[in-house]
């Protein structure tokens, strides 16, 4: 059986699997040549492999020529011996030199591949001015150039993750013949729709990336040898105290005061300067482009991570849209209880949440077998097996489905109800599957000078943190069901269909999904927020009529979660989620570009004519 679809134990090693792991990886570390047993597949599988282990050697800084001219190098790790192997090409705007990555580099070549690792275009030893994200062209171009070098056999693979999935899939769009599988992780369809969720600037993640980003540009300008720039650099300890003190709270956004953030990451300012879906936008919409791929994937990210939507939108269109019937069948997808990193076997909790033992993933491994399959035709097929695994939180068991979204799942709408007091979690806020009668409606007042809170959050991560300091906000709303007598499962997109009237032409609403446990404590599973003004569409910004009730439909992106008998289903309602998002002045003028800051009163209808409510893919137990 392949990989990760092998076995309910998906990811677990015994300690029979370790002890082989590690000798292998301790065999390609120190470069001797040996034969090991390496298990084909996960715990439990009886087939096994002989393997060569070949010593590696390594090149620093190979150039290869952009077609306009620009040259780009890599750091190439291969088998020191004669033949040729398929070529494994990873590209990174992240220095190719990172210490802790290049034992991964050597174990990988050990196996009998060629390792290319890339710098992007003016990035570290890179020549040329990085524009982010716009990596097709010299994806296509690296990709045939690695083809081309005398040691590697033709056959080509991608892999890596978030902007490293990018330059996979900006490469794939452009069908390169040497291109044969790629595996992206954390990936976005739209770049859109990752910088603007719903409408909303990721301000926190934007902000913090841009500044990473313009270290190493500072780094070249100041006259760093080439020596010296090939390794990581960041924001200093300062700048990341500025950042979180001063900086994500500065207005206008366009003008934040970082030395010389619009000159060394001038991308920043061009993400603002495009707040509604425009032409900009559609050299980065890898959606539009499913129809011209013709290379099989494997997606992998996690429920936690805020790129999410992007690799579920890329497996399913890709399934149904690729070209070529390879490219459609060969898209296999794998979520676990994960956040934007990379998983490991040790990935079993987010802040302080277990999951079990199973939750883990040996990337590396599974990384092998999907490329021993599609460069090297050895190994169990990956076609044989379900092309989805899901990890369903609550219940912490591994599930193959034959699709995304489940065809199964029913559409569920679990209704607001209040007294017109749902303000904190000690108001009178209810979920229930009753549809309302006439009702009061909620209110509450949104001032963008003291916003929600984001609560616990990393680098493009959200985490099943327990909100229940937040809800004791008054610009909080909470609508909690009452316990459930029986097991409720919960597998696929969330949306929050809501009226709503402001006072604002123009303001934020925001959704938060929680299971609360019989001893009142909570887990939050997934959010979403909405820009009023893109409620017909990121196109299409429109002011709202203060005053007049508007029906929004808020994404609260996806999730598996089993809500236990004796659990409760919790909404959270409210208008803001900072520094995650930026901050809505709720005065309708272009976004980046607001000094001025104003409160709005809001108001949440739930009666019999506009009934809001959760619309949850509820998925039939039994099976």
């Amino acid at each position: 059986m392949y990989g990760p679809w092998a076995s309910r134990e998906f990811g677990v090693m015994n300690a029979t699997d370790r002890r082989i792991e590690y000798r292998a990886a301790r065999a390609a570390t120190t470069a001797v040549s040996i034969a090991v047993v390496l298990m084909a597949g996960s715990m439990g599988a009886s087939a096994q492999t002989v393997r060569h282990i070949y010593e590696v050697t390594a090149e620093k800084n190979v150039p290869a020529t952009m077609r306009d001219g620009v040259i780009l190098r890599a750091d190439i790790y291969r088998p020191d011996t004669e033949g040729r192997f398929p070529a494994l090409l990873r590209r990174t705007p992240y220095s190719k030199n990172v210490p802790g990555s290049i034992d991964g580099f050597r174990r990988l070549s050990a196996l009998g591949y060629v390792v290319v690792v890339q710098d992007t275009r003016g990035r570290y030893t890179s020549d040329g001015v990085a524009s982010p994200h716009d990596e097709a062209d010299d994806g296509y171009d690296t990709v045939e150039w690695a083809a081309s070098l005398p040691y590697v056999d033709g056959k080509v693979g991608m892999f890596g993750g978030s902007y490293l999935a990018t330059t996979q899939l900006m490469a794939a769009s452009r069908t390169p013949p040497h291109l044969t599988a790629i595996l992206p992780s954390s990936s976005y369809a739209s770049r859109y729709d990752m910088v603007y969720q719903g409408g909303a600037f990721y301000l926190s993640d934007g902000l913090g990336w841009n500044l990473g980003q313009a270290a190493d540009v500072r780094r070249r300008e100041e006259g760093a040898s080439f020596v010296e720039r090939d390794g990581p650099i960041g924001m200093t300890p300062e700048e990341r105290q500025l950042l979180q003190e001063r900086w994500l709270s500065h207005i206008p956004l366009l003008t934040v005061p970082a030395p010389d953030l619009n000159r060394l990451a001038p991308g920043y300012r061009w993400m603002l300067e495009h707040p509604s879906y425009d032409d900009f936008w559609t050299t980065f919409d890898i959606g539009a482009r499913h129809a011209e791929f013709e290379t099989p994937a494997l997606h992998i990210t996690g429920w936690y991570d805020t790129l999410l939507p992007g690799s579920l939108a890329n497996f399913a269109g890709l399934r149904a849209n690729a070209r070529t019937e390879r490219a459609r069948s060969g898209q296999r997808l794998v979520v676990g209880p994960w956040t934007h990193s990379r998983p490991t076997p040790e990935s079993t909790s987010i802040g302080g949440v277990d999951y079990g033992l199973d939750a883990g993933m040996d990337y590396q491994g599974e990384l092998v077998r999907w490329f021993d399959y599609w460069l090297k035709s050895t190994g169990p097929s990956p076609l044989d097996v379900a092309p989805v695994r899901l990890f369903v939180m609550g219940e912490n068991r591994w599930r193959d489905e034959e699709a995304w979204p489940l065809a199964r799942a029913q559409p569920t709408r679990v209704y607001l109800h209040s007294g017109g007091s749902a303000n904190t979690s000690e108001g009178d806020g209810v979920l229930s599957f009753e549809a309302p009668r006439a009702e009061t409606p909620d209110h509450y007042t949104y001032d963008p000078l003291d916003p929600v809170p984001t609560g616990a959050m990393a680098g493009y991560s959200r985490a099943p943190f327990d909100p229940s300091e937040i809800e004791r906000r008054a610009d909080v709303l909470v609508y909690t069901s009452d316990p459930l007598d029986e097991e409720l499962e919960v597998t696929g997109p969330i949306e929050l269909v809501l009226w709503v009237a402001s006072s604002a032409p123009d303001t934020d609403f925001t959704g938060r999904l929680i299971d609360v446990f019989p001893d009142g404590s909570a887990r939050t599973l997934t959010d979403g927020i909405l820009r009023a003004r893109y409620r017909a569409g990121m196109s299409t910004p429109r002011p709202m009529s203060p005053g007049e009730p508007t029906q929004l439909t808020i994404d609260l992106l996806a999730t598996s979660n089993l809500f236990k008998a004796g659990h409760r289903i919790r909404l959270e309602v409210s208008s803001s989620n900072f520094p995650r998002f930026d901050r809505n002045p709720n005065t309708g003028t272009p976004i980046g570009t607001e000094s001025t800051l104003r409160s709005a009163e809001q108001t949440v209808f739930h009666d019999q004519a506009r009934a809001s409510h959760l619309l949850l893919p509820v998925v039939p137990r039994g099976r």
